[in-house]
């Protein structure tokens, strides 16, 4: 299937439509969540993406976002392990600087990122 492709402050960004309310999915090598107005502007060209790339991009969407502590979008984000931050989100290179530190400050640890098994895709997926 064919997507249009736009380039939005010097990225490439496919337009996969309508997401919630007036914003549009869209993906740039992350998920993101674009302002529906952006893609008012003509697109630069077109892209195809297979239905296997397309599943791959959708559980991106499911598991990834943005990361709390460096504010940077990711592919994917789990809550962060402190009790103090609940509702934040923590990306793989935050989590393992985070870690590492924790570590050597407290002597406790925490457990690896790629444990959570919340993620979707993931075989060990709760139910």
């Amino acid at each position: 299937m064919n997507y249009s492709l736009y380039l939005i402050d010097d990225r490439l960004v496919i337009d996969l439509g309508a997401g919630e309310k007036s914003q549009h999915k869209a993906f740039s090598g992350v998920p993101e969540l674009v302002e529906t107005h952006i893609f008012c502007q003509e697109p630069i060209g077109q892209v195809e993406i297979s239905d296997e790339q397309l599943k791959k991009i959708e559980v991106s969407f499911h598991n990834g976002g943005l990361c709390d502590y460096c504010d940077e979008l990711s592919n994917k984000v789990r809550p962060s392990p402190f009790m103090g931050d609940i509702g934040s989100s923590m990306c793989k290179e935050c989590w393992d600087a985070t870690k590492k530190e924790y570590a050597a400050s407290h002597d406790e640890h925490i457990p690896q990122f790629e444990d959570y098994p919340h993620w979707k895709g993931n075989t060990d997926e709760a139910e």
